[in-house]
């Protein structure tokens, strides 16, 4: 998987590109062997000082693999928290998309084992 790191508003941080990276693996274990090395992973970090609160840290991931685009953004209070919780959106969303498939793929199946048995 390809990961393109952005920083917006902030200095790049070779720590915080390592963790995120680290996080990120964590799709591959969801997607197929060729959708592993089709996929592309684009994650922007944007601090954004202009708050009542303080500073405000955003992560935004957009994951393209196997044809379709996963997108979501978290605010929080760290750059940590909010890949953390960027990464399980999405990875709630693979499985979601993984369990629909496996269950298309068993109904196919089904009808034509049926439609075999009643020719048979």
């Amino acid at each position: 998987m390809k990961t393109n790191i952005k920083f917006t508003g902030t200095d790049a941080d070779e720590k915080l590109k390592a963790y995120a990276e680290t996080k990120l693996a964590a799709f591959s274990k969801l997607l197929d062997e060729k959708s592993v090395e089709a996929a592309v992973c684009y994650v922007e970090f944007r601090k954004d000082p202009k708050h009542q609160t303080g500073d405000v840290y955003t992560a935004e991931v957009t994951l393209e693999a196997e044809g379709r685009i996963y997108r979501v953004s978290k605010d929080e209070p760290t750059f940590e928290k909010a890949i953390d919780k960027v990464k399980d959106d999405i990875l709630q969303a693979l499985k979601v998309d993984k369990g629909k498939h496996e269950t298309q793929k068993r109904g196919g199946a089904r009808v034509l084992k049926k439609m075999i048995r009643e020719t048979a």
